[in-house]
């Protein structure tokens, strides 16, 4: 038989038998393919990690827009203004401002959200009109 080892071995009787052994470079591919393998799962699995990281923080992003939006719609807005402040981790920094419009008594807010993930800035923005108190109103 050419190409092929044929070692001996022992069947559940005792008899000889003819038995087919893997090559020591069939192993050593195998191997190869195998690592080759498990190295392509590991970064795969990082980067879905990395990936979920940044999912995370977006969305913590999108969740501090929204809450300060909300805050500013329950103010009486009677002045266009611009604040700004920080998340209680530290991580993320707002923005909210308020703009006049083109439209009578209607502000625009816009809320920015900042943070870093390594050496990448990110920021988040959020756009809402707003119905701004009249000043003759608010001061008889």
């Amino acid at each position: 038989m050419k190409g092929k080892r044929i070692i001996c071995c022992h069947n559940d009787m005792g008899l000889r038998a003819k038995c087919r052994a893997f090559s020591i470079l069939e192993v050593i591919v195998a191997m190869v393919i195998l690592g080759v393998g498990m190295i392509a799962i590991l970064a795969a699995m990082r980067s879905s990690a990395n990936a979920s990281h940044h999912s995370r923080m977006q969305t913590r992003a999108v969740l501090i827009a929204e809450t300060q939006l909300v805050n500013t719609r329950l103010t009486d807005l009677t002045s266009y203004m611009t604040t700004q402040g920080q998340s209680k981790d530290g991580r993320f920094n707002w923005q909210v401002q308020i703009a006049p419009t083109s439209k009578e008594n209607l502000g625009r807010v816009q809320v920015t959200v900042n943070w870093q993930e390594g050496h990448r800035k990110n920021n988040y923005d959020l756009i809402s009109f707003a119905q701004m108190k009249s000043f003759e109103q608010t001061n008889p």
